[in-house]
């Protein structure tokens, strides 16, 4: 609903953004365009420039979308801003910038700071009561939650500092008014609540302090001192200041009149942080740290370590299993960050740790030398139960002095570093994390922002937790950003997710580099060495799913043992995770990884990188061929970068591993296109064929061939052209759309005659013949004779026997069995000459189907049972679903000990894992095998490839 006439526009910023036209809440939108109005409104009703509210939103690396994305969200703002009457956003006189129509009095923050100055002037008036009625005004304002929560852009972030900062002051000056009306028991109480969120603030320190002795407890107030003047030395190196030291004198030499009461006797320590709130998932991990903690029997490692990469929830496990272990440990519960990937402030170092550890425990004298307080350390937990967490552990050196030397206690660690060396020499169990799983994450969203919010939205949060990469730092980042101002939409931030480009720019809350994706991934970049760095960030080019270490060494231009070393080195970090004999990068790591790329390697680095990926790969699938092959239309470069291509004992080795390789095959065809490199995008799908021929995948064949198709025509090769423009029509006809198979090897054929290439024009007039069987059959004998005829030409064993297989089917398919089987048994010869196992397998389905007609159940039942077999061992889905099929059809297959149903079964699981196109062609074939089975006479239409016998 737009703005009506009369209705007052008002603004709330001290807490989540809202907007209020009249009495009613309007929605803004997604989280940027939320920012620009928050930069518009608090400029209140004065012109801000386009450039000035690009900086707001990105800072000084804007997109270079920036201004469009600019001119949406002013548009959308328009949209609900909209009504009669003068526009509320109308554009500046020069056409660069927008004012926000919005009156000083009805933005929030203006009418605290006017509070504050009639606060600040009753105080000098002498006006104690006034003043603090005046501060509990301007606090009033402030809501539940962060200033601006969720909104990105460096301007929230500013206004978040500057209002927090503002807020503090007034509370510090209202507690001096109060202590000047004599109240000084309400300023300690309500001081003490600040002190989590200001632990280090020194007139917060001295206004309590002043407070607790005037209340009688100048014992509290000089233990506050102690307590200060400890965290500033550990954490800051510093002492307090000269105004604080002289207070503290003051309440040693001249104490309040009042007795004060005695100092308590030190308690337990009870260090732990706040928990996470309800816990999610994690069972087995917490299982197996809790088993670690119980462990009793003699020489078990009282050490854990909870190791994963930044945001994966280590500390929440930690603080969860450390508070259900809490009882188990009578002595008490130290906790310390150890700050090893601190952006902000460096590792604590031993001696400072052990400095905090031994005050923690009541210790005396602390020694000056480390060596002394390791010592005293050891010798003060030696029979104490004490749970000790540390936290954030940098490296294992780092953790050597500070673990007891024996006894009951239990040491939790947790690291971004896999800590080999505390395996190694304490036998301390590890427990690594991963990302959560997919109803973990939808259970962590549901407690953040509501199980009816997460249930609306179905599809959207689950989506919204794919592209968070299920990592609980990313997951809570857009729980609160979701969960900020009017129930802004989750399809509104997967959009914003759904940018590679600039995920990582939604996942972060503005102004807390811990709470950032990329803050925490920077943070542990920023340990790396040179070459280890340099080797992330090209991993982080490669386009699939894990990589092998040959491919590694081919990317890195690095000899394999030292591309293991940098590989392992960076799983020992998390950066990588290790499966079976690849290494896969986080989704999330991975865009970061891409993005230092970006500004740490040159462009020529980057390029120079992927073309001895794609080097490698051309090299690997050329290796898988056979002398027996027509040759392949383009010479294979050596290339001397990264580990030896394996060498595939035969073709059914080389499609087995490009049915492990595909999640990287594909995604390369697509960079070799994107990055320029057209010769490599169709040599790969070239060298593509025989992997898709059995593995029953027509729409990404066809997909793949479309990319490299495009590649071979901007290279201007029209012999790869021709080349793709065969395969494609096999693919389309794969998916029984014969009459665009038809279209594409006819073209094929006019490219292969305009370049007398008799062997392409044998492979398309095959392929031609195959696919127009069922419609055009007089023309397909037609074409299937002159494709024979140029085989014996050209002398191609290859060639021929495919070319008699085609015209073993065509008979087949016409019910002419006699001559089909006189065309097969030669064709099954020449295939197997050839070592074709992709041909010999058709050629077995077809001269089944022929013997079948014959009613030569026995001989039918032995080719597919030959077949059957050669598929299995070749991955040949395709075929073997086919086998299976017409097994399970025949009345008694002969010599075969399973059922009819079984094999039926069988049959059902391998169609299941076809496209729905070639599953048809299956059911086709069965079908066929009953009209076959009404007599010899009965016209048949049966299929095998979905009409194609695919010719390279």
């Amino acid at each position: 609903m737009p703005v009506s006439r009369g209705d007052t526009l008002r603004v709330e910023t001290l807490g989540p953004l809202r907007a209020y036209a009249g009495d009613r809440e309007l929605t803004l939108g997604p989280p940027k365009q939320r920012a620009t109005f928050a930069i518009l409104a608090l400029r209140a009703g004065k012109a801000v420039s386009r450039d000035e509210l690009i900086d707001g939103l990105w800072g000084e690396s804007p997109p270079a979308t920036a201004v469009g994305s600019l001119h949406t969200y002013v548009s959308g703002l328009r949209r609900i801003l909209a009504g009669p009457g003068d526009p509320p956003l109308p554009t500046t006189s020069s056409g660069q910038g927008y004012a926000l129509r919005l009156a000083p009095s009805h933005l929030d923050v203006v009418v605290v700071e006017q509070l504050a100055e009639q606060a600040r002037g009753s105080r000098a008036r002498q006006e104690p009561a006034a003043a603090v009625s005046a501060y509990d005004r301007a606090l009033a304002h402030w809501q539940p939650g962060s200033p601006l929560s969720g909104l990105p852009g460096p301007l929230a972030a500013a206004h978040r500092t500057r209002v927090s900062e503002l807020r503090l002051s007034l509370l510090l000056e209202r507690a001096e008014s109060l202590l000047d009306l004599g109240e000084p028991e309400r300023v300690a109480d309500q001081l003490q609540r600040q002190l989590p969120d200001h632990p280090y603030h020194e007139r917060l320190s001295a206004l309590l302090m002043t407070a607790l002795n005037r209340s009688g407890r100048t014992a509290d107030a000089l233990a506050h001192y102690h307590g200060l003047r400890r965290r500033l030395a550990d954490d800051l190196g510093i002492d307090p200041t000269t105004e604080l030291r002289t207070l503290y004198t003051s309440l040693l030499t001249d104490p309040p009149a009042s007795p004060a009461p005695a100092v308590a006797e030190p308690v337990r320590p009870a260090q732990l942080p706040q928990g996470v709130g309800r816990f999610t998932g994690r069972a087995d991990s917490v299982r197996q740290v809790l088993d670690a903690a119980r462990e009793t029997a003699p020489g078990a490692s009282r050490i854990a370590m909870i190791v994963g990469v930044g945001g994966v929830g280590k500390t929440a496990l930690a603080v969860h299993c450390g508070h259900q272990l809490a009882d188990a440990y009578p002595d008490g519960q130290l906790y310390v960050n150890l700050r090893g990937f601190d952006p902000k402030r460096p590792a604590g170092t031993p001696a400072d740790v052990l400095h905090h550890l031994l005050t923690s425990l009541g210790a005396g004298a602390i020694p000056a030398g480390e060596e002394a307080r390791i010592a005293l350390w050891r010798s003060l937990v030696r029979n104490k139960r004490l749970l000790i967490v540390l936290d954030n552990a940098e490296s294992a050196d780092q953790l050597d002095s500070l673990l007891p030397g024996g006894g009951p206690s239990f040491t939790l660690v947790t690291s971004r570093n896999r800590l080999g060396g505390l395996a190694v020499r304490y036998s301390a169990r590890r427990v690594t994390l991963s990302p959560l799983d997919a109803g973990e994450s939808l259970e962590l969203l549901s407690d953040a922002i509501g199980g009816s919010r997460v249930g609306e939205e179905a599809a959207a949060a689950r989506r919204l937790a794919e592209l968070c990469g299920h990592l609980p730092l990313a997951l809570r980042i857009v729980a609160d950003q979701v969960s900020a101002g009017p129930r802004p939409q989750i399809a509104d931030l997967v959009a914003d997710l759904e940018d590679v480009w600039r995920r990582l720019d939604a996942l972060e809350i503005p102004g807390d580099e811990l709470a950032s994706v990329r803050g925490v991934l920077s943070c542990s970049y920023a340990k790396l060495p040179a070459e280890e760095a340099h080797a992330f960030r090209l991993l982080g080019l490669f386009p699939g799913g894990s990589i092998r270490l040959e491919t590694a060494a081919a990317l890195l231009d690095a000899p394999a043992p030292a591309a293991a070393d940098a590989l392992r080195s960076l799983a020992a970090q998390n950066l990588l995770e290790i499966s079976g004999s690849r290494y896969v990068m986080h989704d999330l790591t991975r865009i970061y990884a891409e993005e230092v790329c970006r500004g740490g390697e040159s462009a020529a680095s980057r390029r120079g990188a992927l073309e001895r990926a794609l080097r490698w790969h051309l090299q690997t699938l050329s290796h898988g061929r056979t002398l027996d092959e027509p040759p392949l239309p383009f010479a294979v470069e050596a290339d001397p970068a990264g580990g030896e291509p394996p060498r595939f004992a035969d073709r059914q080795e080389m499609t087995a591993w490009c049915a492990q390789e595909w999640e990287n095959l594909g995604p390369l065809v697509r960079t070799a296109h994107r990055i320029g490199c057209h010769d490599a995008a169709w040599q790969l799908t070239y060298l593509l064929f025989d992997y898709f021929a059995t593995a029953g995948q027509a729409q990404d064949w066809a997909e793949t061939l479309r990319i490299g198709l495009r590649s071979a025509e901007l290279t201007g090769n029209r012999t790869a052209e021709a080349a793709l423009l065969n395969h494609l029509g096999v693919a389309h006809s794969r998916m029984a759309r014969n009459d665009s198979a038809v279209e594409q090897l006819e073209r094929g054929l006019r490219l292969a005659d305009e370049l007398d290439d008799d062997l392409l024009r044998t492979s398309l007039l095959g392929n031609l013949a195959a696919t127009l069987r069922d419609t055009e059959h007089p023309v397909a004998l037609r074409y299937a004779e002159q494709a024979l005829t140029l085989a014996c030409r050209t002398g191609s064993a290859y060639h021929r026997s495919g070319c008699l297989d085609v015209l073993c089917g065509l008979h087949a398919a016409h019910g002419e069995f006699e001559e089909s089987v006189r065309y097969g048994v030669p064709g099954l010869e020449a295939a197997r000459r050839s070592r074709d196992p992709l041909l010999e397998a058709n050629l077995l389905i077809n001269l089944g189907l022929a013997e079948h007609g014959l009613d030569d159940t026995e001989t039918a039942t032995r080719y597919f049972r030959d077949a059957l077999a050669l598929c299995s061992a070749n991955g040949d889905r395709y075929h073997e679903a086919l086998a299976l099929s017409a097994l399970s059809r025949m009345a008694r297959p002969t010599g075969f000990q399973r059922t009819a149903e079984d094999l039926a079964d069988q049959a059902r699981e391998k169609v299941a894992e076809l496209g729905t196109a070639e599953a048809a062609v299956v059911t086709g074939l069965v079908a066929s095998l009953d009209a076959i089975g009404a007599g010899p006479a009965a016209p048949i239409r049966c299929t095998a490839l979905g009409g194609v016998t695919p010719l390279r």
